[in-house]
């Protein structure tokens, strides 16, 4: 960016003296080309998308994707919903304050320093009183409009002191992508707070004019209901831009992360080169080649002991060959939905017995047999399930 505008300002100085001044433009316009590859992107090059080490890395410093659009919207929407449900509790003890402190003045017998320090302390706590729920809808709203964009963050180091942040960049001084869309998004804001209040007080425009021939109650209910009308619109407006803006930033999160070839393949070595790395991704292969055959196991089992969703245990019993039943496959929560699914596809029996099922998967690996105190209760499922293939036989 910063050889562009260097270009552009010798070739308008050379142009000047080449050219004589401004009445020599109309000539001068074909000597005075730009070359369009100088707005090409300045971290052109960056064609790799940003690895999870450095989303992470990013995280913890407290750069996330989010608009700061999503808060202000929700904040407004929720303050106008609380003055639509207490406006009257707002009205009336505002009223009740006035009358309080206005009467109690002119009341008075005396003015001390003592007496209206009590007078200040008195209004101060009426008024948080009276602000206190506005307050704290605002600080609920302005946490979910962070929450729903990043989850629960806490980022200690981007509360660190870094030079870097006060330190001056002429670079957010020239024109880019993100300043031009502020601009438009600020114009867009504006438009519309604008042509919202024009049409809606348009629509009661004779009606608020006749406001000095009405009583109190009906001119504060025209005002109020006015109000109220463009904020909602103006709110749920801004809502739909925060979205807009949201997505924005992602974008532009995700372009700052991008990173060269170079910078993408030194990454890859570093993170190959970790021990640690390399333990867990060798761990995780050899779990999800286990998990393979043991689904392949589950159409030989007898039953399934299910959780009904937390464990399942698949139990082989073939009474010649086993001197009890031996646990061919086992899983928790989604793996043991997998394996309650391919038992189910396959026809085997699911029986729910939730000690059963989480003993087993605790205590017993595959390939053994079952303890011995389990016999009784197995016996008893085996017994039903043979009783039910017979009647089922029968009945073909």
């Amino acid at each position: 960016m910063k050889s562009l505008w260097m270009q552009l300002i010798s070739r308008f100085f050379s142009w000047r003296s080449e050219n004589g001044g401004i009445s020599e433009l109309s000539f001068a316009v074909e000597n005075f080309r730009i070359d369009l590859q100088l707005f090409a992107a300045e971290d052109e090059g960056r064609t790799q998308p940003g690895s999870e080490r450095r989303r992470r890395e990013e995280r913890e410093k407290g750069n996330v994707p989010k608009s700061s659009e999503v808060p202000s919207a929700i904040v407004l929407l929720a303050g106008v919903v609380l003055m639509y449900i207490m406006g009257e509790y707002f009205f009336m003890k505002s009223y009740y304050l006035l009358r309080k402190y206005f009467f109690g003045i002119r009341s008075a017998d005396s003015v001390s320093l003592e007496a209206v320090s009590t007078l200040m302390n008195n209004a101060l706590w009426d008024i948080t009183q009276l602000l206190l729920p506005l307050m704290g809808i605002t600080v609920v709203a302005a946490i979910v409009g962070n929450v729903v964009q990043v989850g629960f963050l806490f980022a200690p180091r981007a509360l660190a002191f870094n030079f870097s942040r006060i330190r001056p960049n002429f670079k957010k001084v020239l024109p880019n992508r993100q300043t031009l869309f502020n601009l438009g998004k600020s114009l867009a804001k504006v438009a519309i707070i604008g042509w919202v209040s024009y049409f809606i007080i348009e629509k009661d425009f004779f009606r608020i004019l006749m406001l000095g021939h009405m009583g109190l109650e009906e001119s504060v209910s025209l005002i109020t209901f006015t109000a109220f009308k463009i904020f909602v619109v103006v709110g749920i407006l801004l809502l739909a831009i925060s979205v807009g803006d949201y997505f924005f930033q992602r974008y532009e999160y995700e372009e700052s992360l991008k990173m060269t070839p170079s910078e993408a393949k030194r990454e890859m070595k570093e993170q190959d080169g970790d021990p640690s790395l390399q333990a867990r991704r060798r761990q995780m292969a050899r779990d999800t080649i286990k998990k393979s055959r043991m689904l392949t196991e589950v159409p030989k089992a007898d039953v399934v002991i299910t959780n009904p969703t937390h464990f399942a245990v698949a139990l082989e019993y073939k009474p010649s060959i086993h001197k009890a039943p031996i646990v061919i496959a086992k899983g928790v929560d989604d793996f043991a939905l997998r394996i309650i699914r391919v038992a189910k596809s396959n026809g085997v029996p699911t029986v729910e017995d939730r000690p059963m099922a989480r003993t087993l998967y605790d205590e017993v690996e595959i390939g053994q047999e079952v303890p011995a105190r389990f016999y009784t209760a197995l016996s008893v499922i085996f017994t039903k399930l043979e009783s039910f293939r017979k009647a089922f036989r029968n009945a073909s």
